[in-house]
């Protein structure tokens, strides 16, 4: 009876280490996960894609890192796993390209934004455009511009409207362009400037105004496959489906804009 018992106890152990090494995919049912790095300025979009996508390949998993596409970046130079990456910005995906840690025929121009200022609801009356910030805005939020497209671009449009060196001293450096709508939101800012795709989740603040269009570089949403990927022909794929049709309706939702020169 004894030794029932031990070998009963020694299958047991076989089968639990067996269970806990067997690949990732096969615990899975045999899905593959594919590791994606998106910009946070993407996340209700690509959140909402990510279901559209599961339920179509439901061997696929997407496991979706959202974060400023500058950390984003830092994240790939380090060799965290990612296949597929969607940036906020060119000098992102270009700074990747140049180091060989894209695949650079798989690169294109994704998506369109524009960049807006929005306004606590306490300064609404005081803050109608920019031409009252200087006055009226006692601080000013902006993503940090080394490192978030939204603020590279609030950077530029303020130097082109001279108002950078007036706001300077009174700038709120954010991690990422949904921290900016969140000081704005709550009051903890006066104004800021993010993306009017991020609009949509504002609950008190309000639209003042768009920035002019030559006051900012044009904002492009570049994405490329990752070199280093263990699974290019299905990150293909998905890259594929971002360009689609489909893709394009519900980044249009979103208030994005899917640009129509796709290779």
């Amino acid at each position: 009876m004894k030794n029932l018992a031990i070998q009963y106890f020694r299958s047991l152990l076989l089968l639990t280490l067996l269970v806990a090494f067997l690949p990732h995919t096969a615990m899975a049912g045999n899905r593959t996960t594919l590791p994606i790095c998106a910009a946070m300025s993407l996340k209700d979009a690509v959140t909402a894609l990510q279901q559209i996508y599961e339920e179509q390949h439901p061997k696929i998993e997407l496991e979706i890192n959202f974060a400023s596409s500058g950390a984003l970046q830092k994240q790939i130079e380090q060799g965290a796993p990612a296949e597929v990456f969607l940036s906020a910005g060119q000098k992102q995906m270009n700074a990747l390209e140049t180091q060989g840690l894209i695949v650079n025929e798989s690169r294109c121009d994704l998506l369109g934004n524009t960049l807006v200022l929005v306004v606590a609801r306490e300064k609404q009356q005081q803050i109608k455009g920019f031409g009252d910030l200087q006055e009226h805005a006692n601080n000013f939020a902006i993503g940090h511009p080394e490192s978030v497209p939204a603020g590279r671009y609030g950077k530029q449009t303020l130097v082109r409207l001279h108002l950078w060196q007036p706001l300077e001293k009174r700038l709120v450096l954010a991690k990422n362009v949904r921290a900016v709508l969140a000081y704005v939101d709550s009051g903890n800012a006066d104004a800021g400037l993010v993306y009017r795709t991020d609009t949509l989740k504002l609950q008190s603040a309000v639209i003042a105004a768009e920035a002019p269009v030559k006051s900012h570089a044009p904002i492009i949403y570049p994405a490329a496959l990752v070199a280093d990927g263990r699974h290019p022909a299905e990150a293909q794929q998905f890259l594929d489906f971002l360009q689609s049709d489909e893709a394009g309706k519900v980044f249009a939702k979103y208030r994005f804009m899917p640009l129509q020169n796709q290779p």
